[in-house]
């Protein structure tokens, strides 16, 4: 977290700090979203789909010197990348579903 701290804005470091407390969410006790389908579906798709691609847009704004705006092509992208990201958020986990009976999780 101090490196993009210190060396991206301040917005990067808020969005990296959110997507770092969902993260822990996710996984760490009492919380385990991933416990839940929606929920975890929901943390995943909220990191990957939007936290994610909206990060990586304005750090590259920010890295030419150009002004970021949301316009109808940030926004699309943005909508996109979320809703591609719930699907395979919530598809992941069917595979490990007997895996996760057999641990409890």
């Amino acid at each position: 977290p101090l490196i993009v701290k210190n060396f991206f804005p301040l917005l990067l470091f808020k969005l990296y700090m959110v997507g770092w407390g969902l993260g822990a969410i996710y996984s760490v006790p009492p919380f385990r979203t991933k416990q839940n389908p929606i929920l975890a579906g929901l943390t995943i798709a909220t990191v990957r789909g939007f936290l994610l691609n909206f990060g990586v847009y304005y750090a590259v704004k920010d890295a030419i010197g150009a002004t970021f705006q949301w316009s109808p092509k940030v926004a699309f992208i943005a909508r996109f990348m979320t809703t591609f990201a719930t699907v395979i958020a919530v598809t992941k986990d069917l595979p490990d579903i007997e895996g996760d009976k057999a641990y409890n999780i």
